[in-house]
């Protein structure tokens, strides 16, 4: 084959101006045959990143979005259609040639986001890209065989306009211990973005400080993130930071953080173990990935987990050299790795982890990674536990993807952890499963980004007909880390103990004890047991749960309710491993009674939640992957009143009276659908921080001699929630 711009031919794209994240446009592909023009029944094939939310090409809708059209000068008819591709380049427009041929210098047109008969144009996907890339292939023969044109069509994906503004504070501080706050602005899709100026007001609740201004000039030209230097919090306690921009309404809360003694040895530090970029399926390079988890995303450690299949010998020597190139002891912590990606029966996903640099690693295969010597593959994943016997410096974290860990080949050796929360979704049903065979692991969450957001990633998919082969439904976690210092070791050490847990977005602070026992310690308690619990989030805390093993052992409401007020909300998944999300739409009416007011609760997406409203009946969009969605309902009406739901999942009714004495809950099928109906919590003004939204409790347990296991889920009221580790106690 002569792979040559000659014979191949020519390929451009208009306009090659920076493209906004998540706006409509319109693009023309030209395509020059060369030499080889095409057959009958050959055809071209323009893809890109299987990772990607750009509006899915329709060809028979001209005046609705995504309208894509293909023409030609050429002595034939072209058939396009929306296809599969090979991985990573997943999504695809595949263009046969019919009645006739293309021969040399013809041209193929292909418009996406065609407007000239109505269409708004195609939505560009939502989130940065510096390079990102449409490749071409030609099949002209019409053989089957595919080769790659020598070109590559590029644009750059920058920000759109200002959506939000956030505040990020450490974990916790130690008192007079000067610190950084960074407040950042975000597009309406999570994206940090230069593209604001204004002036925010600073106020702090809960402790004295110093350093931390009431007020900012938020600059220009910034790359949306503007930091406060030299602050310090003198007396300890719990402590939230509010920024506003009365200007534009914005209002944001920091996370909660915890002002500790001088003395006190552990620190509390935030990271996102898991993600990848375009060396594997997802995308942006590594110097971004890395530059945006420490200076975007603010975290302190973050580690690199590329499907393994895909990693050739070459990415590896990159991966070790970028990992080093950023990793610095006490200020940013970069952990070398891949994910071990197995189908579930063989051991399923694993991200493994090395303590440091290491020349070899261990695929569970090499199907698209063809430099990778064989003999290094290592399947099923007792194999991989063959290879890495007696190390000490590598780990082994199952978690949920696409394909889900497979709990039975747990090796505590590599395991102390596993992840129960990530960009795919929520997985309290993982953590339940690892209790009820009595694994002894800890609890963590991250992002698996595919974005190059690690530590910031929104959800992905939610606007137009989104062509995303991998749903990416909610916003990432994070693994919360109590260590002595920065470093790698304490917090390698503090993870292999342990001394960890998950939170989804929000960072909320939660730290677990029983006597000399802490979060993740494994000992013997005499007498009764008593749980020392101190939480705190950006939201207040409405409620938590102590659980023993998989069964739910106390709860306890924080926060009163309203008679006139009424949540709806619902959950779950479908299954456990790919097509997990559970698709919501539907409809909310009330009989009986009137809705005075309607606002969402806990979406994820900007694209989602309340469609239409009217006195009598909402109707939304929504889809979960085990995390929570739904709407409040503000309500008049006397007891007979009934409000009903119904969606793809079904209907459901229930009386006022029920729903406000005892609450309303029903399974509707999958793995763990349910819809719950009960009074809605009250809300609390900032002004009542930190006494609203943190908690510092001793609670007591039932005595029960035996081997137990107590962990604790606390829930926001914006639905964002954290599960500690937990303490692995024998009650004598």
């Amino acid at each position: 084959m002569r792979l040559t711009k000659e014979y191949m031919g020519e390929i451009s794209i208009t306009p090659e101006k920076k493209v906004i994240a998540g706006e409509y446009s319109t693009w023309t592909i030209i395509y020059k045959a060369g030499e080889y023009g095409f057959d009958e029944g050959g055809t071209l094939v323009i893809a890109w990143k299987s990772v990607s939310d750009w509006d899915k090409p329709q060809f028979d809708k001209p005046n609705m979005p995504g309208y894509t059209t293909a023409s030609t000068d050429g002595e034939c008819k072209l058939k396009a259609e929306y296809a599969k591709f090979v991985r990573p380049f997943g999504n695809s427009i595949l263009i046969k040639v019919t009645g006739g041929y293309i021969k040399k210098n013809d041209t193929i047109t292909v418009v996406l986001g065609d407007t000239t008969q109505g269409s708004l144009g195609m939505i560009a996907q939502s989130f940065c890209e510096r390079e990102h890339e449409f490749r071409v292939f030609l099949n002209p023969c019409r053989t089957g065989r595919y080769e790659e044109m020598p070109q590559r069509l590029k644009l750059q994906i920058i920000p759109s306009f200002h959506h939000e503004i956030q505040a990020i504070v450490p974990g916790s501080v130690r008192i007079g211990e000067q610190f950084d706050i960074s407040i950042r602005v975000l597009d309406e899709y999570g994206n940090p973005t230069g593209k604001y100026k204004g002036n925010i007001d600073l106020k702090i609740s809960g402790v004295k400080a110093a350093g931390i201004p009431e007020h900012i000039e938020f600059p220009e030209d910034t790359e949306g993130i503007y930091k406060i230097s030299g602050c310090s919090i003198l007396e300890e306690g719990f402590w939230n930071l509010r920024i506003e921009d009365k200007q534009r309404g914005y209002t944001a809360y920091s996370n909660a953080s915890k002002c500790i003694s001088k003395y006190e040895c552990n620190k509390l530090y935030w990271g996102d173990m898991h993600g990848q970029t375009r060396e594997t399926v997802g995308t942006g390079m590594l110097d971004d990935y890395y530059l945006f988890a420490r200076d975007k995303a603010c975290i302190d450690f973050t580690g690199w987990q590329g499907n393994d299949f895909e990693v050739s010998d070459e990415t590896w020597q990159d991966i070790r050299d970028y990992t080093r190139k950023y990793n610095e002891e006490g200020k940013f912590l970069a952990y070398l790795g891949y994910e071990w990606s197995g189908i579930t029966p063989q051991g399923g996903d694993h991200n493994v982890h090395f303590l440091d640099d290491n020349a070899d690693f261990f695929p569970s295969s090499n199907w698209t990674a063809t430099s990778v010597n064989p003999v290094k593959n290592a399947n099923p994943i007792t194999e991989l536990h063959h290879e890495l016997e007696t190390r000490e410096d590598v780990m082994l974290v199952p978690h949920v993807g696409g394909r889900y860990a497979n709990l039975d080949y747990l090796n505590r050796q590599y395991t102390s952890v596993i992840e129960i929360h990530s960009h795919h979704g929520t997985f309290e049903w993982f953590a339940i499963d690892a209790m009820k065979r009595r694994l002894k692991v800890g609890f963590i969450a991250a992002s698996d980004d595919h974005t190059c957001r690690p530590g910031l990633s929104y959800p992905l998919g939610g606007h137009g007909t989104a062509s995303s082969s991998l749903w990416f439904d909610v916003s990432n976690g994070f693994t919360g880390v109590f260590a002595e210092e920065l470093t790698k070791t304490a917090v390698w050490n503090a993870i292999k103990a342990r001394h960890c847990y998950a939170s989804t977005f929000d960072r909320i602070y939660l730290n677990t004890s029983m006597g000399e026992l802490n979060m993740g310690d494994e000992g013997i308690i005499n007498g009764q047991p008593a749980l020392n619990l101190e939480a705190a989030g950006n939201f207040p805390i409405e409620n938590f749960e102590v659980y023993d093993w998989e069964k739910k052992i106390y709860e306890e409401d924080c926060l009163g309710k309203v008679s006139n007020k009424i949540r709806i909300r619902w959950s779950g998944v479908e299954c456990r491993g790919f097509g997990k999300s559970h698709k919501w739409d539907g409809f909310i009416y009330v009989q009986g009674g009137k809705i005075a007011n309607a606002e969402k609760y806990a979406f994820d997406s900007i694209n989602q939640g309340i469609v239409v409203k009217s006195d009598k009946f909402i109707k939304f969009t929504s889809s979960t992957s085990g995390d929570y969605d739904g709407i409040i309902l503000e309500i008049e009406g006397d007891d007979e009143m009934v409000i009903k739901f119904s969606s793809a999942a079904g209907t459901v009714e229930a009386a006022y009276k029920e729903i406000s004495e005892n609450g309303y809950e029903k399974e509707m099928g999958g793995l763990n659908l349910k819809i719950q109906m009960e009074l809605a919590y009250e809300a609390v003004p900032f002004n009542d921080y930190p006494k609203s939204n943190s908690i510092k409790k001793k609670i007591q347990l039932p005595k029960e001699t035996g081997e137990h296991a107590y962990w604790v889920r606390i829930l926001q009221s914006n639905g964002n929630a954290a599960w500690s580790s937990p303490i692995f106690a024998e009650i004598q």
